[in-house]
């Protein structure tokens, strides 16, 4: 692996840095107190290219798909506005789905108007009791006439309030017998649709929902990909997603560490500025350690996508370790600020509420240590025995 960056890739990390501290940052704390979308900034990001380097020839402003760029420009918007960085993510994991396995009708329709940021595709997988065990969906899809009938519940599905639509998994039943999971793209005005929000502590410009689906009927042409390749076609997208969202974590505690070094140079304690103080120089310098240690493995399982070699593992360790060290980070900040970081006022809480999100969302800890312990020493190290 080649540490360096090439020219296109520090042409979209610089391109999107400029952009977003100029332009974003200092409107963070307020659009993270608020549930509304903020779409003239999501426009504006998608006037960079942003959302469509993962969506084929003629979106990708680069003549190739690089999942490091991807993740440059991720880890740059979270810096400044960790939710607009986390909204990125969705858009580039449902452009690359529709792009690939959508019919000519789906692409037609969604995928313009999704690259360019004036609609949004969500994501409906989890399940109220299936929230960390995809293979057991128990939404259906039964194969009728010319199309499908879907019956069932999604939970936790992120930006349902402001999205579209939604490609959802589906158990899908063919003349009575399963033939497997499939995914569909389901506008989300479609009749027999039901929502209810989720009221969350942070992530409040994205928010959370919950679908209820009483008999939807869908064309044939809104399958993407064929039958029962759900797990194929769209889970090994996690693969991707799972460090880009350690990223948005990584850079969102970057920022938090960078503001908290400009606070304590200034501020005073016993005569001296707070960072001659080990005990404020330490922490600052052991987080800055972890997140370096955090990114390089993020962008050593992106490359490792990017040139084609195998990466599940490495994106589970991203996953959990990424995250985990960006929410320790911020917390030791916020406590490094005193009574300023507890408050409203400023951004550490809000910071510190938003990035725990990253910790339960495309899996939690125990569950990337699972695909972890499972990839490198196989089957043995599952919770179960999948012989039976």
């Amino acid at each position: 692996m080649d540490f360096g960056l090439d020219e296109d890739q520090r042409a979209i990390r610089d391109t999107v840095r400029r952009f977003a501290r100029a332009e974003l940052a200092d409107g963070y704390l307020a659009r993270a107190k608020q549930n509304a979308f903020p779409w003239e900034e999501h426009r504006r990001i998608a006037d960079l290219g942003v959302f469509g380097l993962l969506a084929g020839p003629g979106h990708n402003p680069l003549d190739r798909e690089d999942f490091v760029a991807a993740g440059l420009a991720v880890e740059e918007l979270a810096y400044a506005d960790f939710n607009l960085g986390n909204a990125a993510i969705p858009v580039m994991l449902m452009s690359s789905l529709i792009a690939a396995h959508g019919s000519p009708r789906v692409r037609g329709e969604w995928l313009d108007p999704l690259v360019r940021g004036e609609v949004y595709v969500a994501f409906g997988l989890t399940e109220p009791a299936t929230g960390s065990d995809a293979t057991a969906v128990t939404t259906t899809a039964v194969a009728d006439g010319d199309g499908y009938v879907l019956t069932g519940e999604k939970t936790s599905v992120t930006m349902l309030a402001h999205a579209q639509a939604m490609i959802i998994a589906a158990r899908t039943v063919r003349d009575g017998a399963p033939v497997g999971v499939s995914t569909f793209l389901l506008p989300l005005d479609a009749a027999g649709l039901g929502k209810s929000d989720i009221p969350d502590t942070g992530w409040k410009p994205m928010g959370r929902g919950v679908l209820h689906l009483d008999g939807v009927r869908l064309p044939a042409d809104a399958l993407l990909g064929p039958e029962g390749s759900a797990f194929r076609n769209v889970l090994g997208g996690f693969d991707f997603t799972r460090p880009l969202l350690a990223l948005t974590g990584i850079g969102c505690a970057q920022a938090t560490l960078d503001l908290t070094a400009d606070y304590v140079r200034q501020r005073e304690a016993f005569g001296s500025p707070l960072s001659r103080f080990e005990g404020v120089s330490f922490p600052l310098a052991e987080h800055l350690t972890t997140l370096e240690a955090a990114r390089l493995l993020c962008y050593s399982a992106l490359w490792r996508r990017t040139v084609g070699e195998r990466h599940t593992a490495e994106a589970a360790m991203t996953k959990w370790y990424g995250p985990a060290m960006a929410s320790r980070a911020v917390k030791d900040c916020l406590l490094l600020h005193g009574n300023y970081g507890y408050s409203e006022e400023y951004s550490l809480e809000q910071r510190l509420r938003d990035v725990m999100a990253v910790e339960i969302a495309d899996g939690t800890a125990q569950i990337q240590k699972i695909i972890i312990a499972r990839e490198r020493y196989g089957p043995d190290f599952l919770p179960y025995d999948r012989r039976r």
